[in-house]
């Protein structure tokens, strides 16, 4: 997890020897405000942080990238958790054992997905993950799997790889998957 903002402000009062109300008075916002900055309850504005910066001597936008990197965090968090829910109701991990969605790899739950969910939800991989990683599985776990996902395959392939002629490619995939088993064999 990344550190958040309210951990990164208790670090610069105690190098810099501030309480919180000796440094609420030097930002000029009440104690409470800054009470609740610290405990990550409260947001930073922008005019704010630029004096928080000023008077720790930080560079120009540390302290919105912190709190925002936070956020990113928590939403794709959220995001994952609300992945793994409908995966769970729509019993895709019924011969797994145990799996947590603090356990689930991602390569799993970006197939799951494809498999199991709608348009909707396969559209919410492209915010967790970056594009190259989520066609990166499809295309060495799923599009080598031949007849079994060939229609749901040829579907990705057009719809969110923007792939032409994707029954060729979806063969093409399959046959470079076989020779590396070959070769490995």
């Amino acid at each position: 997890m990344k550190e958040r903002l309210g951990q990164y402000i208790n670090k610069l009062m105690v190098r810099d020897h501030y309480n919180q109300s000796a440094l609420a008075r030097e930002l000029g916002v009440s104690r409470q405000m800054l009470s609740n900055i610290v405990l990550d309850q409260k947001e930073v504005s922008l005019p704010l942080s630029l004096k928080i910066e000023s008077l720790f001597s930080l560079p120009e936008g540390t302290i919105l990238k912190i709190q925002n990197d936070c956020k990113i965090h928590q939403y794709k968090e959220q995001l994952r958790k609300d992945l793994f829910e409908k995966l769970t109701q729509a019993h895709a991990f019924w011969s797994y054992s145990e799996v947590t969605v603090e356990t689930l790899p991602d390569e799993l739950l970006i197939e799951k997905v494809f498999v199991h969910l709608d348009m909707a939800d396969i559209d919410k991989l492209f915010e967790l993950f970056p594009k190259k990683f989520v066609q990166k599985v499809w295309r060495e776990n799923m599009a080598v799997q031949g007849e079994y996902l060939f229609d749901l395959n040829v579907m990705i392939a057009l719809y969110f790889f923007h792939i032409r002629k994707p029954e060729a490619y979806l063969r093409r995939q399959e046959m470079l998957h076989l020779n590396k088993l070959i070769r490995y064999a």
